[in-house]
């Protein structure tokens, strides 16, 4: 059986951040077993922008860094590394997702060495049990560790529902790859099993949420903060993304990427069969939490077979891309970052071309001034009405 450990954290204080980490991680038992000195710790965090500040919640926050690096080097004598790549393939975004994240000074501060994972050297990574993806490419950094800390922040996302644990490991995928996972995989369901897939061949040893203030509504980039006051840890990413899903108000098998990488036995993705140490869940739900707006399946994942929840999903999160020109800054990020070639920039103006667009959510994962509007299909406003009219809470 899994084990979840909760935390209570008010604020990002390093000496509170401290004591819940510290916590977090004794209530799961063995922890010091795992991680002898001299070993080599990399620390995978989320840092999907690389413009946005910590205030704004969408990158892994520097507080929970910091706090890290110091337990791993002075309480168990580990080598940091500290490593991502982020959501857009300029050439010098995940470099200054560091920095604006003030992650650099962290490692100037304490000797921790940073591993930008577009610049490391690669490894192709096959998978004989694949669904999606057979073949892909990840940094070689996560193959000369000893030990992977998965640090992803508890955030809402338009095109998966939710976004934590197991899909914190698609940053393990440097620059360009990403996107060629977008194009192999273009529809909600199908890009949820692309990210087990991925999650599969590059699990981590241990998982550390923060979710001391997550995003609410439109997630990953565009959604607002929202304090939730959690450390949440497990050895088990399946069941702490199933945990943590519940907390802020999903059906855990609802959100596709718990499902499936339940359905595969990489993790437990039933809350009954999931030993939840320290708060309780009861004790710390988020009861306002607001959900992506093509959250309407939800109300679904208790009553309705796999396969109509399948189509139900991929219906509800079937979009195209809009721009709200009145708040483009004509930055062309989200034109670099299409990996369906749907944008374009030949007049000054950024124009979508919907027969091409696939709905990836990429160009609003990066865009920092809310200039895209994610518009949902014919079908899927339908279905968000009968959701509605259903009683789904929390839909914005």
């Amino acid at each position: 059986m899994s084990i979840v450990s909760i935390a209570k954290c008010d604020d990002y204080t390093l000496e509170k951040v401290y004591h819940a980490i510290h916590r977090s991680l004794s209530l799961l038992n063995g922890t010091e077993m795992l991680v002898r000195p001299g070993k080599k710790v990399l620390l995978k965090l989320n840092l999907l922008s690389s413009s946005q500040t910590p205030e704004r919640a969408v990158n892994t926050h520097p507080a929970v860094v910091r706090v890290l690096v110091d337990i791993f080097q002075k309480d168990f004598g580990c080598e940091v590394y500290i490593g991502d790549s982020s959501g857009s393939v300029k050439n010098s975004s995940t470099f200054n997702a560091f920095r604006v994240t003030r992650i650099n000074e962290i490692a100037e501060n304490t000797g921790a060495k940073i591993v930008n994972f577009d610049k490391d050297k690669y490894i192709d990574v096959y998978n004989k049990d694949y669904e999606i993806l057979d073949k892909f490419r990840i940094a070689r950094t996560l193959r000369e560790v000893d030990f992977i800390v998965s640090v992803p922040k508890l955030k809402t996302h338009g095109l998966t529902q939710y976004t934590g644990a197991i899909k914190n490991m698609l940053g393990s995928i440097p620059g360009n790859g990403k996107k060629n996972v977008h194009l192999i995989a273009p529809k909600p369901t199908v890009f949820a099993k692309a990210l087990v897939d991925i999650y599969q061949m590059a699990p981590p040893h241990l998982i550390i949420m923060d979710a001391i203030v997550g995003m609410e509504g439109n997630g990953p980039n565009a959604g607002n903060p929202k304090k939730v006051g959690l450390i949440i840890s497990s050895r088990d990413s399946v069941a702490l993304d199933t945990v943590a899903s519940n907390i802020i108000g999903f059906e855990p098998m609802a959100v596709p990427t718990i499902r499936f990488a339940h359905q595969r036995g990489l993790g437990i993705g039933e809350l009954r069969n999931i030993t939840v140490a320290g708060e309780s869940i009861q004790n710390v739900a988020v009861h306002d939490f607001k959900k992506p707006s093509s959250g309407a399946q939800d109300f679904a994942g208790k009553y309705l077979p796999n396969f109509l929840l399948a189509m139900m999903f991929d219906n509800t999160c079937s979009t195209f891309s809009t721009v709200n020109h009145s708040n483009c800054t004509r930055c062309y990020e989200c034109v670099r970052n299409c990996p369906a070639g749907a944008m374009s920039k030949d007049t000054g103006k950024v124009e979508v071309d919907k027969k091409k667009c696939i709905g990836c959510f990429c160009c609003d994962e990066v865009c920092d001034f809310h200039a895209i509007e994610m518009k949902r299909s014919l079908v899927g406003r339908a279905l968000l009405g009968m959701a509605k009219a259903l009683g789904v809470e929390k839909v914005e």
